[in-house]
């Protein structure tokens, strides 16, 4: 059973390397190889396999090399396709497709091999046993009976009666010292829930109650983004999850904080779709109206995809995590707008990139990470030893992050704001929000397109982290005066605190340098308790939202 984790990793991590950023000769060898043996054009097929592994020594997925024993087998080159099996073989199993391979009518020609009665049969074996084990596994994650349900917590209901029961202050120091949660019959442990998308899609993710959690005390949160989403075409089965080789980079925060494993796949994951996004944030919400968690200790990491899962965090939807991490990561966003400014709040990017990582150059992520500093991002990068896999095969080289991370509290109040934007949906950035662009207006002076110089193969060029068009904003809070400076922005929003402005006094705003607007609030339990049940933060308390239409 534990084979299969690490196959189906380093299979996917393999095809990551060739569908995005590994040395183009390969990339040609490898994808001709595949195009040629889609067709069933076995001859140029086997030739393309037999010269990209010439290059490629270390094959890392044994579907390639069955691929590539098949090819060679039907253009009656058996050498080499016992060459190819014997090295399926010894590269190991990817447990969960024993009848891809055991069922594909394309391998008629290897079976009387004695190399292919070696490589199937303990494959059967090890298959048949893993399906039970998984099946074990499984049925521990949906054990219900041990975790905290939803029928436990306090649900919407509750919260919305006592705001038309109590005042305003009475209210708030309820939703703030909350203590109510119930215990589970059992800490340390992974369990499973379900939070449904739309009509047609459920998805499932994990979370691990720590060793020492106690209900009456605020604990810690990570979400943590598994990698090899751009060709995984299914979500994984959960019961391979909590002993996978993955999980095990968190092993270092298991026992004082929780850990929220969400699933991705290809056309739901970190990379390019929205809703994947946010739905991850709907997980934290639900996690937080179940499990005593302090808002101001949240952060999530992740490895390569996941990586740059959480590096998209932290330039799109950073009002939650006090802090993000990348572990052998590309720094850009997929698909999109990649606004480097966004990085210099006060929220810290921390990431370890690897000195021999073919996937994601080390030279790649050096330009990006170095431009970005110089711009005045809050990013440390940091290098290590190692290749792709350092954060699975050498956990002790990035351990000291979790460290770094559990330094950092969040400030929700914080005074300074930089933010942009081309998508409303990711307008927000903790107190203020941009909620309409203007995006044919021209733009302000001081907001202009942060693209990089990047060196790929010792090669240099500019790439474009704009692609879309964009609106900006630089807000300051002083007491209870903010200051807004905004560029292509229509529309915005303010989410007003009591915890930061004074509301028995006037509240006061300037934008672009005109019309300074007074404000006279009375903190509403309307708001209060809609903006608690959206997020269930219990520390960015918003009372009031002022809704402003930017004055050309």
């Amino acid at each position: 059973m534990k084979h299969r984790p690490i196959l189906l990793m380093l299979a996917l991590i393999w095809l990551n390397y060739l569908d995005l950023h590994a040395q183009q000769p390969i990339v040609n060898l490898y994808d001709s190889a595949q195009v040629y043996y889609k067709k069933k054009d076995f001859k140029k097929a086997s030739q393309f396999f037999d010269t990209y592994y010439l290059e490629q020594k270390q094959g890392q997925s044994n579907y390639d090399t069955y691929k590539a024993a098949v090819a060679s087998a039907h253009v009656g080159n058996m050498e080499r396709a016992r060459y190819y099996i014997k090295r399926s073989a010894e590269i190991g199993y990817d447990l969960g497709n024993y009848n891809y391979f055991a069922d594909d009518p394309l391998n008629v020609p290897l079976r009387s091999l004695p190399e292919w009665k070696q490589f199937i049969e303990p494959f059967k074996i090890k298959a048949d046993s893993a399906k039970l084990a998984l099946e074990i596994i499984t049925n521990q994650l949906k054990d219900s009976t041990i975790r905290i349900n939803p029928s436990s917590s306090k649900s919407n209901s509750y919260w919305l009666g006592l705001s038309k029961k109590l005042n305003s202050t009475q209210l708030i120091n309820e939703i703030k010292q909350f203590k109510a949660f119930a215990s589970p019959k059992k800490n340390n442990m992974w369990t499973m829930y379900q939070i449904k998308v739309n009509d047609t899609l459920t998805v499932p993710f994990l979370v691990h109650i720590p060793k020492r959690y106690d209900p009456q005390h605020k604990t810690p949160l990570y979400v943590y983004l598994h990698g090899a989403i751009i060709n995984r075409l299914k979500f994984t089965s959960p019961g391979y999850i909590p002993n996978s080789i993955e999980t095990k980079i968190m092993d270092k925060v298991l026992d004082d904080a929780f850990v929220i494993y969400p699933f991705g796949r290809k056309d739901f994951g970190w990379l390019y779709q929205q809703d994947a996004f946010e739905t991850i944030l709907r997980e934290l919400t639900f996690v937080k109206s179940l499990y005593n968690i302090d808002d101001n200790k949240v952060y999530i990491c992740g490895h390569s995809n996941g990586g740059s899962g959480a590096f998209w965090f932290a330039l799109n939807q950073p009002s939650a995590f006090a802090s993000f991490a990348g572990f052998n990561f590309l720094p850009s966003v997929y698909g999109n707008n990649t606004p480097l400014d966004n990085l210099k709040n006060s929220a810290t990017f921390y990431g370890v990139s690897a000195s021999k990582d073919l996937i994601f150059p080390l030279e790649t992520v050096n330009s990006i990470y170095s431009f970005a500093t110089d711009h005045g991002a809050n990013w440390k990068n940091f290098v290590r030893s190692g290749n792709h896999a350092l954060a699975f095969m050498e956990r002790d080289s990035i351990n000291f992050v979790f460290d770094l991370l559990a330094k950092e509290k969040r400030d929700p109040f914080t005074k300074k704001i930089t933010w942009e934007t081309n998508n409303v949906r990711n307008g927000r950035n903790a107190w203020i929000a941009i909620t309409a662009l203007d995006t044919l207006s021209p733009k302000a002076t001081w907001h202009s397109s942060q693209n990089p110089q990047l060196r790929q193969n010792g090669k240099e060029s500019t790439v474009d982290f704009y692609p879309n068009k964009s609106g900006a904003i630089m807000a300051t809070a002083n007491e209870n005066h903010i200051d807004i400076k905004t560029s292509r922005v229509a529309k915005i929003k303010l989410y007003i605190s009591p915890y930061m402005f004074d509301l028995t006094k006037p509240l006061t705003v300037t934008m672009n340098g005109k019309n300074k607007l007074s404000f006279k609030l009375q903190t509403d339990n309307k708001t209060i308790v809609e903006q608690f049940i959206e997020t269930r933060d219990r520390s960015f308390i918003v009372s009031n939202i002022i809704e402003l239409t930017v004055q050309k």
